[in-house]
């Protein structure tokens, strides 16, 4: 007997949850990890960065000439990170919304660098930070019940 005689499919035993921002907030500060998405050339484009977070801003460094610093400031960025258990059939998702611009101030810039943030993976000098500062923050998880 497969599961369509019963009426429902393969994901009817799955909960999902919305996360809270506090939870939010303690997934993206352990990750490290995640997917820059902005607007370059009419085009979304969706990047792999190291980041860090810092009171209740985010940010990754990037080259200076490169294709995010050239399409920034923007509003109506995101960024996401999430993690996935297939044999638990398990996983988290957090997406933060909002708009992103170079970080200017040099005092800032010294607390960044003397942050522990994973060196981009990209070639190339990245000293340039961005600042992603968050105008919608939500998350989901979701595991079997």
């Amino acid at each position: 007997m497969s599961t369509a005689d019963f009426g429902y499919g393969p994901g009817v035993r799955h909960q999902d949850l919305e996360l809270d921002e506090e939870k939010c907030w303690a997934l993206l500060g352990a990750s490290g990890i995640g997917r820059f998405a902005f607007l370059a050339s009419g085009r979304i484009q969706v990047f792999p960065v190291h980041y860090v977070t810092l009171r209740g801003h985010l940010y990754f460094r990037t080259s200076p000439e490169g294709t995010i610093a050239s399409a920034l400031p923007q509003r109506g960025v995101a960024f996401q990170v999430d993690s996935a258990k297939p044999g638990s059939q398990s996983g988290w998702s957090v997406l933060l919304a909002g708009s992103a611009g170079s970080v200017d101030e040099d005092s800032l810039v010294t607390e960044l660098f003397g942050l522990d943030i994973g060196e981009p993976w990209a070639g190339g000098i990245r000293d340039r930070f961005i600042e992603v500062i968050p105008a919608e923050l939500t998350g989901r998880s979701v595991f079997l019940a």
